[in-house]
């Protein structure tokens, strides 16, 4: 399974386009998660050679699985991640919008 283009970047955009609907004031979008879904337990099994499997086959199933399963986990954190750093790179750019208004509001004032 590839999940190269369901991390850090989609995280990214995705937290972009909320915090920008979130100014202009539109209702919240559901969009899911943009990565591959995994197969499902008996696909997986039936790939490792379904009720008839050995022991060995058993364990090289269950290994591969977890396997999945924790780059599955890793690339949401990645996700979740990306998510958190456009919301912070967003507040840091109203911070720094309303920095520059006060030093010209003030620069006019006095």
């Amino acid at each position: 399974m590839g999940y190269m283009g369901s991390g850090f970047r989609a995280g990214f955009r995705r937290g972009l386009r909320v915090a920008w609907d979130a100014m202009c004031f539109r209702p919240f979008r559901f969009e899911p998660w943009p990565a591959p879904s995994m197969p499902s337990l008996r696909e997986h099994l039936e790939a490792y050679g379904g009720i008839g499997m050995t022991a060995a086959d058993f364990d090289r199933c269950e290994k591969d699985w977890y396997r999945m399963l924790d780059e599955r986990q890793h690339a949401f954190d990645r996700y979740l991640l990306g998510m958190r750093c456009a919301r912070y790179a967003v507040f840091d750019m109203w911070i720094i919008a309303f920095a520059i208004v006060g030093l010209l509001v003030w620069t006019v004032v006095s």
